[in-house]
């Protein structure tokens, strides 16, 4: 295979995995009790419906 081939696999194996990640972030809460900023909107995409 060549570079560019590589890459671009390498890329979208990155990309399923930081939204699986966001998703499971996205649908926690946290039980601390102190200050937890608002959640910018751009995270609602990756909310549960």
């Amino acid at each position: 295979m060549d570079k560019k081939k590589i890459s671009k696999a390498v890329a979208q194996k990155a990309v399923k995995v930081l939204d699986t990640y966001l998703c499971a972030e996205a649908n926690t809460t946290s039980c601390v009790t102190f200050y937890q900023p608002k959640a910018p909107e751009s995270l609602s995409r990756f909310k549960r419906k």
